[in-house]
């Protein structure tokens, strides 16, 4: 499936692209000069219009509806009056450094220039621009006479650093804001020389000065634009303005955490040159609002989607009541529950718009493998299963999940202890009726490890191990965390929405009963989970905004799923 031509879709790029997308420009007649230019511009327009508008948003990740940690009104104060920390390296990231304080300076703002690397360093349009900003600091305006602002410009010198880090210590004590343009999106090595001493200090300071805030030029120095690794020290920002699309780095912890707001501008990449590459994508709620089927005037609740759901076991009820109640507010008709035949009376009780199916259990009050035929049998009424939230770890019940696997054949949602299906013993993989085509899985990070056999996935092996368990499975698989991942043969969606309200039990089972959902309304796979993930997200951005992030829990989503699909609705009716 090609998403690129879809404009409802961002697209997220690796950073080491980016030399190549450059190369591409210059062999396509686009100056190197003027898109720097032109990116530097779009960190100066950007930060007069922060200031202009006196609000800045504030905290680690963002999600779609702009929103990102808390909101903070600046001090009225007028551009004039401004002071900046301009902090640039000797590369191109540097050079955008230079044009965004040429324009800033031209605005009347009192400016600080601190270069982390010696002047003979510099070269090309880096050295073009420093050479601009150095004329229109010593040559006042022909007409006024005067310098619109004022900018006083500093370098390090050998044997002379603790004089550099102080005189920078004291600028940015003194500064409304600072501006990151030390590294760019080809730093992959840890950063070595004074770079460490300059970020602990810029850092430090923005940590004990609230007022103080951090703009990041494409990314903030120190991560890696390629998996969001950090590269021995990172600046935390709080805003990033980046050129093009999204670079995986922003959207990966840690580096997620370390860009704040993300902000992507136009500097005249032609759009011919960025679908050339392969990348993630990231959908928007839009896209997501198209792919949701239509109701119309005539649906009824046979022609909306049935889901069987099998789930639950003595001590864990919730987990399957939970992904019951959010398959039908996430749209699905019919919702039946097969429960182990002792706890059918407690979700008699606790159900009330679904229906249950009791069977017989094992004696740790599971599902037990000899319901098998029941299930089958049962499973013909249905369009989508969603199996696992609850479902224990018993053996009997594992080799059920299997048996349920080889035979059911409609699209099915995999969660929780029914993924304990995949794990082992190995040689369910040769078993030819071990075709999982119909089947979305989302594990966390340990469920995925123990699919995979891994010890552990570090953070910046989250794409590359999700892929490796999609192509080894056939399934889409859903990774989920910070930034969850989905992935379906060489397709990768990065999720945009949720943060760490999400971080508290049954989440994860209102997310199976959302994809569950769309999987019995007719969604493709991909498409389905791409959805469910997102509108999940959203649904704990809408009701945390009401319940605080802390203090939010898994079936206070399913109010949040109310107003998200309040907002779908008018998007597409």
């Amino acid at each position: 499936m090609d998403f690129n031509d879809n404009d409802n879709l961002k697209k997220i790029l690796k950073g080491s692209d980016t030399a190549e997308i450059d190369r591409e420009c210059m062999e396509s007649g686009i100056d190197s000069g003027w898109l720097m230019n032109n990116a530097g511009t779009c960190v100066s327009d950007f930060i007069l219009d922060c200031y202009r508008k006196k609000e800045f948003v504030f905290g680690s990740g963002q999600n779609a509806v702009g929103k990102t940690g808390r909101v903070k009104t600046c001090k009225s104060k007028s551009v004039l009056k401004l002071k900046g920390c301009i902090l640039c390296g000797t590369g191109n990231n540097g050079g955008d450094g230079f044009v965004c304080a040429l324009n800033l300076l031209k605005k009347g703002m009192d400016l600080t220039l601190f270069c982390s690397g010696f002047q003979e360093k510099l070269k090309g349009d880096s050295l073009f621009y420093y050479r601009k900003l150095l004329e229109i600091k010593e040559k006042p305006d022909p007409r006024t006479d005067k310098i619109p602002g004022s900018i006083k410009i500093f370098f390090p010198e050998n044997g002379n650093e603790k004089d550099y880090l102080a005189k920078l210590e004291n600028c940015l004590l003194e500064s409304d804001f600072a501006v990151d343009a030390l590294f760019g999106t080809g730093l992959h090595n840890d950063i070595r020389g004074r770079g460490p001493e300059i970020i602990d200090l810029v850092n430090r300071i923005r940590k004990s000065k609230k007022e103080l805030i951090v703009f990041a030029v494409d990314i903030p120095s120190g991560i890696d634009s390629d998996d969001g690794k950090i590269l021995g020290k990172a600046i935390k920002a709080d805003h990033t303005i980046t050129f093009g699309t999204k670079k995986t780095g922003h959207v990966i912890y840690p580096g997620s955490e370390y860009s704040g707001k993300v902000i992507v501008t136009d500097i005249g990449i032609p759009d011919s040159i960025l679908k050339k590459h392969d990348g993630c994508f990231e959908a928007t709620l839009k896209w997501v609002a198209e792919k949701l089927p239509d109701r119309g005037q005539y649906s009824y609740k046979h022609s909306v989607g049935k889901l069987l759901v099998i789930a639950g076991s003595r001590g864990f009820t919730g987990a399957a009541a939970m992904t019951c109640q959010a398959a039908i507010r996430a749209g699905a008709g019919i919702v039946t529950l097969v429960c182990p035949v002792e706890l059918n009376e407690i979700f008699e009780i606790k159900l009330t718009e679904e229906m249950t199916y009791p069977v017989e259990q094992t004696d740790a009050g599971s599902l037990h493998l000899n319901s098998f035929r029941e299930i089958l049998n049962e499973s013909k009424k249905y369009d989508g299963l969603a199996i696992g939230p609850g479902l224990s770890r018993n053996p009997s019940t594992v080799m059920l999940v299997r048996e349920i696997l080889k035979n059911i054949k409609i699209p099915t949602v995999l969660d929780a202890d029914g993924l304990r299906a995949l794990a082992a013993p190995l040689e369910i993989q040769e078993d030819a009726l071990f075709n999982l085509e119909n089947v979305i899985i989302t594990p966390h990070p340990g469920e995925l490890c123990s699919i995979l056999s891994k010890e552990k996935i570090n953070p910046e092996e989250r794409i590359a191990s999700n892929r490796e368990s999609s192509e080894k499975f056939g399934v889409v698989s859903v990774l989920k965390g910070s930034s969850t991942i989905i992935t379906y043969k060489k397709d990768t969606f990065i999720n945009p929405t949720g943060d760490f309200a999400l971080a508290t039990a049954g989440t994860g089972d209102i997310l199976t009963g959302i994809i569950g959902a769309f999987l019995c309304q007719g969604m493709d796979r991909l498409s389905a989970a791409v959805c469910g993930t997102y509108i999940h997200g959203l649904a704990s951005d809408f009701i945390s905004i009401c319940t605080g992030k802390t203090s939010m829990i898994a079936t206070d989503l399913l109010e949040g799923l109310k107003k998200v699909f309040l907002e779908i609705e008018k998007l597409k009716y």
